[in-house]
């Protein structure tokens, strides 16, 4: 198993904070309270080279989380880090319940409907507050499916594919 099969992704930096080096992150979480816990984490820079750093500072600011990451002083040291992705080791996620997934999980799986015709491939998830919603796209168009169990019939992450209901109004 490589390096990065141990990883999961739980958020992408979307700006800075003041001028002391701080990062406003985007954590794919519902309960931002999840992320304070963290002591350590792995950013994937922008050009690509993941580079692990210690949290000495992390607060909730609306929908987003404020982190300090020890060796970023300056506005300067975090623009660089801006829209990149942030990863943990799976081993410090907490254990999920049968039926939840990790959206770094489902992200990319191929999705067919009940009669076995191809939908797509999930390219991200959108939190709405009353269900997630996937956004599963074939090409150019996308399709904007909620995560229900009503709607989705079976999960596979060692097959990598996803089985869903279309229901009316979806297609």
């Amino acid at each position: 198993m490589n390096r990065e099969e141990t990883l999961v992704r739980i958020g992408e930096i979307v700006g800075t904070h003041g001028i002391r080096g701080r990062l406003r992150v985007r954590y794919y979480n519902e309960d931002k309270k999840g992320f304070l816990s963290y002591k350590s984490l792995l950013v994937r820079n922008p050009l690509g080279r993941l580079e692990p750093f210690e949290v000495t500072e992390a607060r909730i600011h609306r929908k987003l989380v404020i982190v300090k990451l020890k060796g970023l002083d300056s506005i300067d040291q975090a623009e660089r880090l801006v829209g990149g992705s942030i990863f943990v080791e799976r081993t410090s996620l907490p254990e999920l319940d049968e039926g939840e997934y990790y959206w770094s999980d489902l992200i990319g799986l191929e999705v067919r409907t009940t009669e076995g015709k191809s939908v797509g491939r999930i390219l991200r998830i959108i939190p709405t507050g009353a269900n997630d919603v996937l956004v599963i796209t074939a090409g150019v168009e996308e399709l904007l499916v909620p995560a229900t169990e009503k709607v989705i019939k079976e999960v596979d992450l060692v097959s990598r594919r996803m089985v869903i209901s279309l229901q009316e109004g979806l297609t």
